[in-house]
């Protein structure tokens, strides 16, 4: 048949949209059977690219609908409190900005802080602006170790990180906002959508009850160890850092759907949307931080305070990250095995049976010789030339009905399907967005923290050395919230260009963060005369180091874990080999690329500290983190696109749209991978600031001076420190990993023990068949996830106070500096192994493998099995226990640094408290770990015998089997009429 003159009907021929009395889109089917001129067709349609290409009628990109009847498009809605945030950010972002101004010309209400000089330097003369204006105590001209000082808090940069920080949070409630205004879809897809979003409803409102009261009984303890002003600090971290990962979470649900709904139009609509519903759980983390972090200063004055900010940001990051991962791979190993035990053979890329199979099958030998239509490895092979691909997405009259038989097998399969499988889904999704904008988070209220403490304490000048983070990290917020707004992409980008793409937007980023900071330590050189020549070029190599080292180890790990590099297709490749061959070969890969970031971390590490000491540190942390803000983005979009790939797959059978989904599925997995390794780094960087400003802090209180205590030798106790940090991070590995498990089998025998509680109702349409035992579900995996977080969170606390008391401060430095570095290293190990299994099995998914003659190698494939063998084990080490190892090593470097003062040099007089802090440690772990599940266990039996008891006594117990009875018939009876009509039809 000639390619000028094709008389068929296209797979999603061109929809026209109106609207309807419901309030609903109707998509019509035009063309059904007129003559189409396919180069006319593929002419018009590559003119048209980016945000305008829906607005068409032409059919390239408007692909998505392959039924003949009307399709009604779920419309989205306004969000009033959306807009109600964007107004009070623009009040605040220019209340900011007068603050600037006033500040700038010193006019400004006096804000001044007191602390403990951690050096000797001559105080800034009086009328010395803008630094000066500050009495001193007993009118004091230099500061001494261990005496109090005042200083001038610099308003100016403090106003500037506000102003920063409410554009960044004004960029979320518009996309919030825009997001929420957007189709939904086709009816599937949204009651997909409505239905994990009554499960993580369900999910949030048995945590966080349990959280407030955890928060509130730590809250007591702490208030007798560090004060009032500490705890209240503690108590709006926590607040701020659970209300912005809720957020992500809820956004990235409610924009599956419509991102799925997106990919039915062009690729560049799809991606946009997908970033900026990333940027809504990334920017939000980003700007809270630092907006909290500069509000609770200003309000308390005080430098150590704000460590009770991150204390509180700790907690709730340890939860999310820890028990959010519990949750999210117990449910999702769980519910293989309750597939396994049910027989039911659906995975979450659309396999549903042999039915849908053999389907599909047909589809793709529609000519019946056996073998695969040239025409549908076309559609299926992303190599393809884009007129090759728009060729063959015309279809015969035949083959579109077959494809609608398909997709009403495909929406049969959805609803049928048991819940467990939307728990998975759930919990993916809460621990890549919550789990990881919560760890960001923590990382820069700690950062931040430290920041405020080194730069007014160490440096000579204090005004500029608690301004300089904040320009560093609030222009870096800036930098990140504009370039959330634009990402060039063309329909016809891969992957790998994409990839590039958001490469560029975050080189961006980085040249305007140095440009400043190089103006702004100009500015201070040149005309206050603040900082040394020697000092800002010092200053500049250092932020630059940190600017670019997240990024280089990130295309490090890329190379070993993406789709596009060799190191994944040689696994998948190699893959035919079995299952020993594809876990050692990953585990390899796993290695090697855990050696290579270390070494740069090493290298700036070095750098910094020999340039500027601490303080260098502690800048390179900063700089490590004022492009987190668009990192952290990208990863939050990762979970959202791998979300829209799943519904894509479960509801459409349409190649093109397909393809879309895989490509921003390619990246997204490449960019949550990219998120927990810049996570890594950050949580390292700020760990070793933090260690500084302990080890600054206690040799301060000693009456030392800090410098010159660093790099004495090593003695038993610090040697004995050192191997406990390992020990302790090996006990942690194995406590998080035993309770996934544990997590696995709850949900199995829950499945068994409640089958008629968990099981769809076959009384019920879709949604209401799966909402109830889904919410049962989800109530009961979110309680018992709690309970197995404890266990972890127990025995880190429980670190420094044991080798504190037990092996002195030497011993407790070296646990936090010995574990830093381990938990760096077996974090990237971890993660990288457990992705490179994850990209292998992808690279099958999106049809990159072929044989020998080169055909695809498909999802039906041996290749396919194994690599899932491979993903089952590196899901707990890429999602669970790398990453929680940040939460770990930060958590210990908090509780060491408040609890600083319990700790002598040597443990001459503590080791008898050490060695009872063990057994009662071991006892609450031990007890968390397996005796809090028995305590409930024997709670519920009683109740539950006393309630029977009760019916018996009052007689209604029968009653309530004889309905139980009457239901169950009622549920056969139904069974029995479908499957009559079903041998009917």
């Amino acid at each position: 048949m000639a390619d000028d003159n094709l008389q068929v009907a296209q797979v999603g021929a061109s929809p026209q949209i109106i609207g309807n009395e419901s309030g609903a889109l109707e998509v019509r089917k035009s063309d059904r059977g007129g003559g189409i001129n396919i180069q006319e067709l593929i002419s018009s349609s590559l003119k048209k690219d980016g945000a305008d290409a829906h607005q068409g009628t032409h059919a390239l990109h408007q692909i998505g609908f392959s039924a003949y009847d009307e399709v009604p498009v779920n419309r989205g809605y306004f969000s009033w409190l959306s807009a109600c945030f964007m107004c009070l950010f623009i009040i605040g972002g220019f209340t900011s900005l007068t603050m600037m101004f006033l500040a700038l010309r010193n006019t400004s209400f006096q804000m001044i802080s007191e602390e403990v000089s951690y050096i000797d330097a001559p105080n800034p003369s009086w009328e010395l602006p803008p630094w000066g204006y500050v009495k001193q105590p007993n009118d004091a001209t230099s500061r001494k170790i261990g005496q109090k000082f005042r200083y001038a808090m610099p308003q100016f940069m403090m106003s500037y990180s506000n102003f920063s920080a409410c554009f960044g949070l004004f960029t979320v409630a518009y996309f919030c906002s825009e997001l929420l205004v957007q189709d939904i879809g086709v009816q599937t897809v949204k009651q997909m959508g409505d239905l994990v979003n009554t499960g993580v409803d369900v999910y949030l409102l048995r945590i966080i009850p349990v959280i407030i009261i955890v928060i509130l009984g730590l809250s007591g303890i702490i208030f007798f160890v560090s004060g009032g002003t500490f705890v209240i600090s503690m108590l709006v971290g926590a607040s701020t850092c659970m209300a912005c990962a809720q957020l992500g979470t809820n956004m990235n649900f409610e924009g599956g759907p419509r991102l799925c709904h997106a990919m039915n139009y062009d690729l560049p609509t799809a991606l946009q949307l997908g970033i900026r519903t990333g940027a809504i759980g990334g920017l939000s983390a980003h700007s809270m931080a630092q907006l909290g972090v500069v509000l609770v200063w200003m309000v308390v004055g005080d430098a150590n305070s704000l460590v009770g900010f991150g204390t509180g940001v700790s907690i709730i990051s340890f939860y999310n990250r820890v028990g959010g991962g519990i949750f999210s791979k117990g449910s999702d190993i769980g519910s293989d095995f309750v597939s396994d035990f049910i027989d039911e053979d659906i995975d979450e890329f659309g396999g549903g049976g042999e039915d849908l199979a053999a389907l599909k099958a047909k589809l793709e030998d529609m000519d019946g010789d056996g073998e695969k239509d040239a025409k549908f490895q076309k559609l299926k092979d992303p190599e393809s030339s884009e007129i090759d691909r728009i060729k063959a997405s015309f279809v015969t009259h035949e083959e579109q009905l077959l494809r609608n038989k398909i997709e009403e097998q495909m929406a049969v399969t959805i609803k049928t399907m048991h819940p467990v499988n939307y728990l998975d889904a759930i919990g993916e999704n809460i621990a890549d967005v919550g789990g990881t904008s919560s760890d960001l988070f923590e990382t820069m209220c700690i950062t931040l923290a430290t920041a405020v403490i080194l730069g007014a304490k160490i440096h000579k000048m204090p005004y500029f050395g608690t301004a300089l983070p904040f320009a560093i990290i609030s222009t870096g917020t800036l930098g990140c919230s504009v370039v959330c707004y634009k990402v060039h992409c063309h329909e016809k980008f891969t992957g790998h260009r994409i990839r590039r793409s958001l490469q560029v937007n975050l080189l961006a980023v980085i040249i305007f963060v140095q440009g400043v900071v190089i103006g702004y330590c100009f500015l201070h050189y040149r005309y206050y005369r603040t900082i040394t020549f020697d000092e800002l070029i010092n200053y500049n190599i250092v932020i630059f180091a940190g600017l670019a080292a997240p990024e280089t180890c990130a295309s490090i790990c890329e190379f070993f874990t993406s789709v596009n590099c060799y190191p994944v297709s040689w696994l998948a490749k190699d893959a035919y080999l079995g299952t020993i061959q594809v876990i050692l070969q990953g585990l390899g890969q796993g290695f090697v690329s855990a050696g290579v970031p270390s070494v740069v971390n090493i290298i700036v590490q070095i750098v910094a500290f020999r340039l500027e000491g601490f303080y260098g540190l502690m800048l390179l942390a900063c700089a490590s983190q004022a492009c987190t803000g668009w990192q952290a983005t990208l990863a939050a979009y990762g979970a959202v696109a791998n979300n829209a790939l799943r519904m894509v797959h479960l509801t459409t059978i349409n190649e093109m749209s397909h393809h879309r989904a895989n490509t921003c599925a390619a990246v997204g997995t490449t960019q949550a991978h990219n998120g927990k390794v810049v996570a890594g780094q950050n949580a390292f960087f700020a760990t070793t600031a933090l260690l500084g400003a302990l080890l600054a802090d206690k040799r301060t209180k000693q009456g030392l001076n800090f410098t010159a205590t660093v790099g004495q030798e090593l003695s038993e106790f610090a040697r004995a420190g050192l191997l406990a940090g390992i020990v302790f991070t090996m006990l942690f590995l194995a406590n998080t990993l035993t309770s996934c498990i544990q997590m696995a089998k709850k949900v199995v025998a829950y499945c068994k023990e409640n089958a008629e509680d968990t099981k769809p109702r076959s009384d019920k349409k879709f949604p209401a068949t799966h909402i109830v035992p889904l919410k049962n579900l989800c109530a009961f995996a979110a309680i018992e996830s709690f309970q197995l977080t404890f266990s972890p969170m127990c025995q880190t606390f429980a670190a420094p106070l044991v080798i504190g008391q037990l092996f002195g401060f030497k011993g407790l430095l070296m646990l936090v500096s010995g574990g830093n570095s381990v938990c760096f290293s077996l974090n990237m190990f971890l993660i990288n192994s457990g992705q490179a299994w994850d990209a292998a099995r992808k690279y099958v998914l999106f049809g990159m493998l072929k044989d020998k003659n080169g055909d695809i190698v498909g999802t039906d494939s041996q290749e396919y099995e194994t690599l899932g063998i491979g993903e089952q084990i590196g899901g707990p080490l890429e999602d669970l226990t790398g990453p929680a190892l940040n939460n770990f090593i930060k958590f210990v470097a908090v509780v060491s640094f408040v609890t600083s003062h319990m700790y002598d040099e040597f443990p001459n007089n503590t080791w008898q408290l050490g060695i009872a802090q063990v057994f009662i440690q071991f006892s609450l772990i031990s007890f968390f770990k397996f005796g809090l599940a028995a305590t409930v266990q024997a709670i519920d039996r009683f109740y539950r015998r006393r309630k029977e008891a009760i019916e018996y006594e009052e007689g209604t117990a029968m009653l309530r089997e004889i309905e139980e009875m009457e239901k169950k018939l009622a549920s056969k009876k139904v069974v029995e009429k479908e499957e009559a009509d079903l041998q009917l039809v």
